[in-house]
């Protein structure tokens, strides 16, 4: 999957997100979104992909979800697709960003803890944050 994705295997693992009222939004949005429909999530090779249950507006909110995650972590790529009743959202990373992959997996348990928690355990997996967009 990584072949059809253009990013450096040395990629800066930054996001841009900023404390406060924009890193509140996003962890509400994907605590609804996971508590609403999520259905598995596992760590691949390239990645982390999380799937589903095709309901209401979920693909519309994981599209949502993919292109704010896209613009504050540039270093991920974003892959959608719909079929037999799921959503698949796969997030595909550079090679040097494993350990930070490996926590982002976990966000399905993880996000329904403080923000603060969340931010610290980012953090800790090596991504650097600069909210100065």
């Amino acid at each position: 999957m990584t072949d059809t994705h253009d990013i450096p295997p040395d990629a800066p693992i930054v996001c841009t997100i900023r404390p406060g009222d924009d890193e509140h939004a996003i962890v509400d949005a994907y605590r609804g979104l996971f508590a609403e429909a999520f259905i598995s999530g596992q760590r691949t090779e390239w990645g982390v992909r999380w799937t589903f249950r095709q309901q209401d507006d979920i693909e519309t909110q994981v599209r949502q979800q993919a292109a704010f995650e896209q613009g504050c972590c540039p270093f991920l790529c974003m892959a959608i697709t719909v079929a037999d009743g799921t959503v698949v959202w796969d997030v595909i990373g550079p090679a040097n960003a494993g350990a930070f992959l490996d926590e982002y997996v976990q966000l399905p348990q993880t996000v329904f803890g403080s923000v603060d928690a969340l931010r610290d355990r980012t953090i800790a997996s090596g991504m650097t944050l600069n909210d100065q967009r």
